[in-house]
């Protein structure tokens, strides 16, 4: 809650007066330090509290750019705090969505909406003002606030918000007032919050956490690597390119999707990132700065383990539907890679580069002539101490472009998994 506001005195709340105006620079600065959306509604509702507005709850929800979900609500309750949910994506609205306040809203090409709950002129005409009634709520406010000068129903980006209080008499006419002048402050500085985080979504979506943690710091030089240590992590899919000619086309995306969830889940969940998908399969690393390469050398190992796994569980769910099938071949290398921006002058890559990742695809090439679905360098093998005992040779064997055969190993598992 704002600090600087004083506590609410009768007949002293102005829209232009200066509590209100506190209230008002208070969100101009959560927008410049970048505040969550849950501390920033939070605040806010204290802060109209402390303005002598009696409010129960307080809502606020907009549309955002994640693969996972396409909006977000945030509900203030005086009791309970905030509470964050997150709106999945479908392909049609939801029924609670068409019964809702802001769906008649936008329908109707409203951006306020009052609704008293209680009293002669009560006009509970949504359910869920129903159960706000029920609740002991007395007076219902919601706005539209859009973002961009296009018309609303063809942007619709912004942001819904909606107060409720339970005094007993409802809102009262200056109180509303006041929201709906602080509404488009409030309304600007979640603009300003989204926007970082939709940043950060799309960065972490498309090139990885750590990657786009370091270009939205401002490594987007062209030329600009460094060297690290990290275990190269190539899978690709055996078969993908001859089922592309009889899979029918509206099955071949969700299907390969389903394949690469099996290998980019595993790689993540044990500490690597997934740099780049490569058509059928991928490239990751497990960067070994300030860590054990045997304990990395675990980790690797398990997700590629996994992976495996979550093919032939997949494999076996489809071959029961009578679906094609797919193997998935893993390499595991281990080297210094130099990790950055390659690429045009302005058109560049985040990833990595020489000959270890050279090395790494090329050992993966060998998996269906070895007849292994998991093969190991030498060098990742020697590191692996924490493996002893899960690691079997499979002999030397020439790698292209390289003068001299190199000792390959695979993990000591069953004949289904080999």
């Amino acid at each position: 809650m704002p600090n600087d506001i004083d506590a609410a005195r009768p007949n002293d709340l102005r829209s232009d007066g200066p509590r209100v105006q506190a209230l008002s620079d208070w969100l101009v600065q959560q927008g410049l330090r970048g505040s969550t959306l849950d501390d920033l509604l939070a605040g806010f509702c204290e802060g109209v509290r402390a303005l002598g507005i009696p409010l129960w709850r307080g809502h606020i929800a907009m549309r955002t750019l994640h693969p996972s979900f396409e909006a977000l609500t945030y509900r203030w309750l005086r009791e309970e705090g905030v509470q964050r949910d997150e709106i999945a994506r479908t392909d049609e609205a939801t029924l609670d969505w068409k019964a809702s306040p802001f769906s008649y809203m936008l329908e109707h090409d409203l951006y306020a909406l009052r609704r008293r709950l209680v009293g002669p002129n009560a006009e509970v005409d949504f359910g869920l003002l129903e159960t706000f009634r029920d609740q002991g709520g007395t007076d219902y406010v919601a706005r539209i606030l859009p973002f961009g000068d296009t018309e609303l129903f063809q942007r619709q980006t912004g942001v819904l918000t909606s107060w409720t209080t339970d005094r007993p008499e409802g809102f009262r006419d200056e109180e509303i007032a006041v929201l709906d002048r602080l509404q488009p402050r409030l309304a600007l500085t979640i603009k300003s919050i989204l926007s970082d985080q939709i940043t950060r979504n799309v960065a972490d979506t498309y090139i990885g956490p750590e990657a786009g943690k370091r270009i939205l710091n401002g490594e987007i030089r062209r030329g600009s690597v460094q060297v690290i240590h990290a275990v190269i992590f190539f899978a690709d899919l055996r078969g993908f390119t001859a089922l592309t000619e009889e899979v029918p086309r509206d099955e071949l995306v969700p299907m390969l999707d389903d394949y690469l969830e099996c290998m980019a889940r595993p790689i993540v969940q044990h500490g690597g990132q997934v740099l780049k998908f490569l058509g059928d399969g991928l490239l990751a690393t497990f960067d070994l700065s300030d860590k054990t390469d045997d304990s990395i050398c675990r980790d690797t190992l398990d997700a590629a383990w996994e992976t495996l796994q979550r093919t032939d569980l997949l494999n076996a769910a489809r071959a029961t539907d009578g679906k094609p099938t797919m193997a998935v071949d893993v390499a595991l290398h281990l080297g210094d890679v130099l990790y950055g921006n390659v690429g045009a002058y302005d058109r560049l890559d985040f990833t990595v580069i020489g000959p270890a990742v050279n090395e790494a695809s090329r050992i993966e090439n060998l998996c269906d002539k070895i007849g292994r679905r998991l093969l190991v360098s030498s060098t990742f093998a020697d590191a692996a101490t924490q493996c002893t005992g899960r690691l079997v040779s499979v002999g030397s064997h020439q790698l292209r472009g390289l003068d001299r055969e190199q000792e390959l190993f695979t993990l000591d598992m069953p004949e289904t998994l080999s």
